[in-house]
């Protein structure tokens, strides 16, 4: 596959003790125990909530660090061989966690679901993250039931682009290790799906005809390549007529990882991911793992 596509190194994942950082210290264990590897648990005291006051600060961290080993002594106990090691560290979350980011590892955040304006998942720590990552992102949404022992299979969410191969490269691989069927899912809607009242006629269903043969082209080209660097992968493609947000998110109820390539803009429209990975971001459907253009690190 392209380059950068090896699976993690290490897995880092940030844990604060509220639910959605459960949900994703539990999500972490079981990936790294699919593909072989170990946590590194992270725990951030934020600087900025004590601004001005440093004794509260002091006393912040000293709670923290009594908390964060309460837990790691329940991890240890419980997965011995899978969460290596865990620190704290004291100043902004996001710059933290970026500065750990990288080709070789996976940095996963919890989040909780939304019940309000979707907008609010656009400013969530995981969301802000991906935008910066020098490498993959999972952001993992907090479930009512345990959800992450019944989800399986790896979705992901190609367009022809080459950030999107380098998304499937990397769902190849993941799912390779932890022997997880792989969905490779394909959307495209035609030109006039905007705008209703138009009519097509009879030399548009042939333009129509035409682009989806193109389309399931461009699929089965991604297909074989799966196929030919990782012949132990069970693929399943899916071609979608519609928008890739709600194709993919459909696709991806019961995955255990929907992976989906972003171009992380530059400059200020550095707050989004790209409209389709930005999308799903904004409502989560499954743990969803951004891959960023290898460029990225450049970028910012």
């Amino acid at each position: 596959m392209t380059p950068g596509a090896a699976a993690p190194e290490r897995t880092v994942v940030c844990w604060d003790g509220t639910e959605p950082a459960d949900a994703a210290v539990a999500w972490a264990i079981r990936h790294a125990g699919d593909v072989g590897g170990t946590v590194e648990v992270f725990d951030v005291v934020d600087r900025g909530l004590f601004r001005g006051d440093p004794r509260a600060l002091d006393r912040a961290t000293v709670e923290e660090e009594g908390r964060l080993a309460r837990r790691m002594d329940d991890l240890a106990h419980e997965h011995r061989d899978t969460v290596s090691s865990s620190a704290l560290l004291v100043g902004d979350p996001e710059e933290i966690l970026t500065g750990q980011t990288g080709p070789g590892t996976l940095v996963v955040v919890g989040t909780r679901r939304r019940v309000g304006p979707r907008l609010r998942y656009g400013w969530s720590l995981g969301a802000r993250l991906a935008t910066a990552a020098d490498g993959p992102v999972a952001i993992v949404p907090m479930e009512d039931r345990d959800g992450d022992r019944e989800r399986t299979g790896i979705v992901v969410g190609v367009d022809g682009s080459a950030v999107g191969r380098r998304a499937l490269a990397y769902a190849a691989v993941q799912a390779e290790a932890a022997q997880h069927t792989l969905t490779i899912v394909h959307c495209w809607q035609e030109p006039l799906a905007a705008e209703p009242l138009v009519v097509p006629d009879d030399e548009f269903d042939g333009f129509i005809d035409a682009q989806q043969s193109a389309h399931a082209e461009l699929l089965e080209d991604h297909v074989r390549t799966v196929r030919e660097r990782h012949p132990g992968v069970h693929v399943e493609p899916v071609l979608l007529r519609e928008n890739a947000i709600s194709g993919l998110r459909s696709r991806s109820q019961d995955a255990f990882m929907l992976v989906v390539g972003s171009r992380r803009l530059t400059g200020w429209k550095r707050a989004w991911l790209g409209s389709v990975s930005h999308g799903l971001v904004l409502d989560l459907a499954a743990p969803t793992v951004v891959i960023g253009a290898e460029s990225s690190s450049r970028d910012r």
